[in-house]
């Protein structure tokens, strides 16, 4: 019995996960509190950037604002009316985003509203329950459930499960989606009523019934759609020199709707019979707030899924882009808050779910916005306009509408090049775009993305049971199987990496796994980071930024609580080299391949544009995708290509190789720091 007892003791001693607990047993309650406090300035971003506020950026926040409300109101009530919603909740749906992004955004640039997929994917789940609930009632069920699982996958930091949805999927959802919305339109844009709601059934229909187009009808849409495009194309070929010019290009689709509001109101306003058909914009202020019916909510919390999915994703990718572009740090989990927040409560206002939109976006960065402080004046001008300027709305031509809708979707597909691209990196991607592209189309929305997945998982589930050991084998020594474990691992200076000494100038990521969607992102914010913490930043001269202070600080803010944390001393000397090690790397796919070619990106602009990368150790199929995806590379033992990265049998000639020429440059580099 003794033995037995001490057999045990030595288990309990003996256990890892005990020791686990006991140790965070420990250091949990001294480090709750300042945890706990960053955590909760880490909800509001306003409290870090509103000190920094300049009283010189307040023009440019109030141009920006201004614009991005005009732009609104026609995008507002052009995504209603794909929802399938009385159109005036468009502007219901569209202040609030603009005034909470004050408070919870971490991204200046975005402007958050209804967008054309929302509309399309709540029009879906419309059609099947408007028989017992009003549609606007169904569209603010679908905001509250899309509002529910932005704030849960934002509290417990569950994004990472997005990353499942690659970026081949991504585009064929969403060019699928552009084409139904589009030619969900042709009716309205010539006259037609009752047109079918399959792409290629509206084809058929509006064809065989090309004798009943309404001419007026028809003369409106197609005379809005060619303003539209003379205007897009002015503000590409002149818009960089003038900003007037630009400006009146960015603010094309208000001008169609002033334009032909006007001409609707003149010819039909003493008439008994519209000549064509118009909006009937009708608001009455903001309706009070109710919380949506609970029955209703059970019936859409599945549907809502998608849109949930649709929305993160075209949010966050909206958002990184632009921050990478405008040189400041984007919180994913915040900006899933910020959008469970916004979501959750324009619901009770009568909305429909809103998201990131690329062009509108665009626009905003466009016009020189220096912080989120914006979007105050856009939530004062779309109010402005329900309570005061949407009699005028009343006479809008539905074929305008449609107009902008098509003109606003049209640039969602493809392109073919990207496509053709996936076709030429990997076949897997170039399925998985098709079947996300093809199921939308022919079944669903929701289908389409979940087939889609389904495809990537049973890929990679296939790739991983029929994978092929390297083995080396050498005067009769044992073979050697290669082993793989999860993450990236990044070696710095005074550190050995299979026995060699790594230099102060030169840092060694030895990736541990295949690079590819479910990885790629983490993988690539991981090793930036790390690099970050012991490199100091160098400005590029190939991507300066603005002379004047950034708005946003937050990312330096974390790299130097985290040097504090870690007991990180930033080294005096910027960052020369670094190697890629692909030893452990036997696959890597389309998303794989963009995320590595945005990190480095990311090192040149933040590191400086002297750093060199270097890889070694490729294996034959990782390299061919990287050159099907034309990304130039070179080995070390054949012709050097300008610019191109050098490619190295080993790690030792990684790291050493032609040290010399790199002090000439180094030297300017310091000294410009």
């Amino acid at each position: 019995m003794h033995s037995k007892v001490e057999v045990l003791k030595e288990e309990l001693r003996t256990d890892h996960n005990l020791h686990r607990v006991k140790h965070y047993a420990k250091i949990v309650p001294r480090k709750f509190p300042s945890a706990a406090k960053q955590y909760l300035l880490d909800k509001v971003p306003i409290v870090q950037w509103l000190p920094r506020y300049s009283p010189s950026w307040l023009a440019s926040d109030f141009v920006a604002g201004l614009t991005i409300g005009v732009i609104l109101i026609p995008q507002g009530l052009a995504y209603a009316k794909i929802a399938t919603i009385p159109i005036e909740h468009g502007l219901y749906s569209s202040w609030l985003p603009a005034a909470i992004a004050v408070f919870l955004g971490t991204s200046k640039d975005l402007s958050t509203g209804p967008t054309s997929l929302m509309g399309l994917l709540t029009a879906e789940i419309v059609a099947d329950l408007k028989n017992e609930y009003a549609p606007a009632d169904i569209a603010a069920a679908v905001a509250f459930m899309v509002g529910v699982y932005g704030l849960v996958i934002g509290l417990l930091g569950l994004g990472f499960l997005l990353d499942y949805i690659s970026i081949p999927i991504l585009t064929g959802f969403i060019s699928a989606t552009a084409l139904t919305i589009g030619f969900g339109q042709v009716g309205s844009l010539v006259g037609l009523d009752n047109t079918p709601s399959e792409v290629f059934d509206i084809i058929g229909d509006v064809l065989r019934r090309l004798p009943k187009w309404k001419g007026p009808t028809a003369g409106i849409g197609f005379g809005t759609i060619v303003i539209l495009y003379l205007l897009e194309k002015m503000g590409k070929k002149w818009g960089k020199k003038n900003f007037l010019i630009q400006y009146i290009a960015s603010s094309r689709a208000i001008i169609v709707l002033v334009i032909f509001t006007l001409i609707s109101y003149l010819v039909n306003k003493d008439r008994d019979e519209l000549l064509w058909a118009i909006s009937k914009v009708d608001t009455n202020g903001i309706s009070h707030p109710k919380a949506p019916d609970s029955g209703l909510i059970s019936k859409v919390a599945t549907r809502a899924i998608a849109p949930f999915i649709a929305a993160s994703l075209e949010h966050q990718a909206v958002a990184k882009a632009f921050g990478r572009k405008n040189h400041y740090t984007v919180g994913q989990t915040q900006e899933f808050n910020y959008l469970g927040v916004t979501n959750l409560v324009n619901s009770f206002f009568g909305a429909m779910p809103v998201g990131g939109a690329m062009s509108r976006t665009a626009v905003n960065s466009e016009c020189n916005v220096r912080s989120p402080l914006n979007g105050i004046f856009t939530a004062a001008w779309i109010l402005l306009t329900i309570y005061f300027f949407s009699p005028a709305l009343y006479w809008l031509p539905k074929a305008t509408l449609a107009a902008i809708i098509i003109m606003a979707v049209i640039h969602l597909f493809g392109p073919f090049a990207l496509i053709y691209r996936y076709y030429r990196v990997s076949i897997a991607d170039y399925i998985a775009f098709n079947v996300a592209f093809f199921v939308t189309i022919f079944v669903g929305s929701e289908y389409g993305i979940g087939s889609a997945a389904g495809w990537a998982v049973v890929w990679t589930l296939l790739r991983s049971a029929f994978v092929k050991p390297r083995i080396s084998a050498n005067s009769g020594t044992p073979g050697r199987i290669n082993t793989t474990h999860p993450a990236a691992r990044v070696s710095g200076s005074e550190t050995e990496n299979a026995g060699i000494n790594i230099p102060e100038d030169t840092v060694v990521v030895s990736f541990q796994d295949s690079v590819f969607y479910p990885n790629a992102q983490r993988t690539k914010t991981q090793i930036l980071e790390s690099i970050q913490l012991v490199y100091p930043s160098v400005q590029s001269p190939n991507y300066r930024a603005d002379t004047a202070r950034s708005w946003s600080v937050a990312g330096e803010k974390r790299l130097e609580r985290l040097r504090r944390e870690r007991n990180i001393v930033l080294k005096d000397m910027p960052l020369s080299i670094a190697v890629w090690d692909f030893t452990m790397v036997p696959f890597i796919d389309v998303t794989g391949v963009t995320a590595l070619a945005e990190l480095k990106e990311d090192i040149h602009r933040l590191l400086g544009s002297i750093v060199e990368i270097r890889m070694v150790n490729m294996a034959p199929g990782v390299m061919k995708r990287f050159e099907r995806a034309q990304w130039q590379l070179a080995d070390i033992n054949g012709p050097q290509i300008e610019g191109a990265d050098v490619v190295y049998s080993s790690l030792e000639r990684a790291v050493w190789d032609d040290r010399e020429s790199l002090k000439t440059s180094l030297t300017g580099v310091v000294t410009e720091k």
